[in-house]
């Protein structure tokens, strides 16, 4: 990783100006991380592309992270630390890197890859987001979208299938494998409001922090 300065800061910054959350954190990587080239990172997993991403905002600013968020109930504003380790995983909790797995679940066999930058950018962009909040329907269908990206291959007793054909039970067991072969792509926290005693949890995503 290289340590960037504040003139090379103030270069990403520019470039990164009218660009999506998603292509400025490629930006600030591919400056940071100029061994890597900018096609690798885009197909990291999103685990793999946030721990460089923490990395770096451990090198230029410190572990110390300070949060806020609104409770969902009573609307009070609430503020809570973290420290970057609290999140960051080593390299022996994370299952080592593989193009392809493989999945067994409801008689189906499913040949499948990790979700990367490439696939949400094509999820999004692929939605139109009215009034700039994502609506139930239009949330259930990108992830569907973003499932179906993943999936190399699809069979059931040797005979292949299509990805609409798969039921419930097979995605959500295809949703946790997922998870559970990159645990740095989807970290939520659990909050209690101190107003009102409301309990909920959200996502930390360090490409928007």
């Amino acid at each position: 990783m290289k340590v960037l300065n504040a003139d090379e800061l103030l270069t990403v910054w520019e470039q990164g100006l009218n660009q999506s959350l998603l292509r400025r954190a490629l930006i600030l990587l591919a400056a940071a991380f100029p061994e890597i080239s900018p096609d690798n990172l885009a197909q990291m997993s999103i685990g793999q592309r946030d721990g460089l991403l923490m990395q770096l905002r451990q090198c230029l600013f410190g572990q110390e992270l300070l949060n806020t968020a609104v409770c969902p109930e009573c609307n009070e504003r609430i503020e809570w630390q973290n420290n970057l380790s609290d999140f960051l995983l080593t390299s022996d909790q994370i299952p080592p890197p593989q193009d392809t797995f493989e999945l067994d679940a409801g008689g189906y066999q499913l040949r499948f890859r990790l979700p990367n930058s490439l696939d949400i950018a094509a999820v999004i962009n692929s939605h139109q987001i009215q009034g700039g909040q994502l609506h139930q329907s239009q949330s259930a269908s990108q992830k569907q979208q973003l499932l179906s990206r993943c999936l190399l291959q699809i069979e059931q007793q040797g005979s292949g299938c299509d990805f609409e054909e798969l039921p419930d039970s097979v995605l959500q067991a295809l949703t946790n494998q997922l998870e559970a072969l990159d645990p740095q792509a989807d970290i939520r926290l659990n909050l209690t409001c101190p107003e009102c005693a409301h309990a909920w949890t959200v996502l930390f995503d360090i490409a928007s922090f």
